[in-house]
């Protein structure tokens, strides 16, 4: 059974560890952004209001296999969704989907809100995620850092 839980629920570190098994698939993701998922998972659980407000873990029969966190503070004009990610043995269940559409509902339910937004890479899965729940491509951009293996960055919203 799939619940969506609290941060708060679940350790410090928890962040961390899906974020590094979700992108297990090449060896170079680890040591690109190795930084940026501990100090995400230190800011959420340093910072636990933020984190059960504008986040939330999926759960399979009790255990963590993924977890989406947005950023609210460009309301009205947008909010932007961040990390979101599923464990590697969980990918292709619509576990993915699941967590997103969760994440929209939440997200929606702000008043005034005109956009959401969200960034990825071309040569992963998630741009067909994304559009499976309605987010529409509105920019391309080559990728030109180290981490140019993931693809171009693709820019999407929904608008509401």
């Amino acid at each position: 059974m799939i619940e969506f839980k609290k941060f708060t629920e679940f350790p410090r570190g928890t962040m961390y560890d899906i974020l590094k098994d979700a992108y297990s698939f090449d060896k170079r993701n680890k040591e690109i952004w190795d930084e940026n998922w501990k100090e995400s998972d230190a800011f959420f659980y340093d910072n636990p209001d933020i984190a059960d407000k504008y986040g939330l873990i999926t759960c399979l029969n009790g255990e963590p296999i993924g977890f989406v966190a947005w950023d609210p503070r460009n309301r009205p004009e947008y909010v932007e969704i961040g990390h979101n990610a599923i464990r590697e043995k969980h990918k292709g269940n619509g576990y993915g989907h699941r967590q997103l559409e969760e994440a929209l509902n939440r997200i929606k339910a702000y008043t005034g809100l005109k956009r959401i937004i969200v960034c990825t890479n071309s040569n992963l899965v998630a741009p067909k995620n994304y559009e499976s729940v309605g987010f529409k491509l509105y920019d391309r951009k080559e990728n030109a850092t180290e981490s140019a293996y993931t693809g171009d960055y693709l820019y999407y919203e929904i608008v509401l």
